[in-house]
């Protein structure tokens, strides 16, 4: 086989086109694996979704000023080892912020703002509730089987709690996060 050389201008200019492609290329991935989950296709392996690169060839960071309650979320989650429900953490929330009472609906909209985010964009928790019953609890994604259940461990804090068996979360439809993994968000 032969070896082929190129200059820096070459190389520089072939690294820039495969680039493009690449990105071109991914995001038409995204909208096929999309328009298969609306037509209720399976998709094999869940990926994760890009935002693209910056000029310096990193992915993008998070814009914007960074809320303290899905961290809050998080932690309280890991340090209690259980599932819990949104009054749960709005109370602790209030006790450990030592937010007024005067607060408690600013205080609830930012939990659930904060679990929401969780849920939908980063896949960190889950709403896991009884069939037919309308109050949830959240429990971080890495406390599920592959099947949508409960580790057991989990599921008996939950039916402790809850007083009865928890309902299997569909899997497919926990995202991967956009962004890379921080420190703080790495400790999993």
């Amino acid at each position: 086989m032969s070896h082929i050389e190129f200059n820096a201008q070459e190389i520089s200019a072939l690294r820039l086109h495969f680039s493009e492609e690449k990105a071109k290329l991914e995001s038409q991935l995204v909208h096929v694996e999309l328009m298969l989950e609306k037509l209720g296709g399976a998709v094999a392996v869940k990926r994760r979704r890009t935002l693209g690169m910056t000029a310096a060839g990193e992915p993008p960071k998070k814009r914007g000023p960074k809320s303290v309650w899905g961290a809050f979320i998080v932690k309280r989650l890991r340090a209690r080892n259980r599932p819990m429900s949104y009054e749960e953490l709005i109370d602790e929330a209030m006790t450990i912020h030592k937010i007024s009472e005067n607060r408690r609906n600013s205080a609830k909209a930012s939990i659930l703002n904060g679990a929401f985010r969780l849920r939908t964009v980063h896949g960190k928790v889950v709403s896991v509730g009884r069939p037919g019953k309308k109050e949830k609890m959240l429990a971080l994604s890495k406390w599920l089987e592959q099947d949508g259940s409960l580790k057991p461990e989990f599921a008996k804090e939950f039916m402790a709690i809850m007083g009865g068996k928890a309902e299997r979360v569909d899997m497919a439809s926990i995202p991967v996060s956009p962004y890379a993994d921080t420190e703080s968000d790495s400790e999993d």
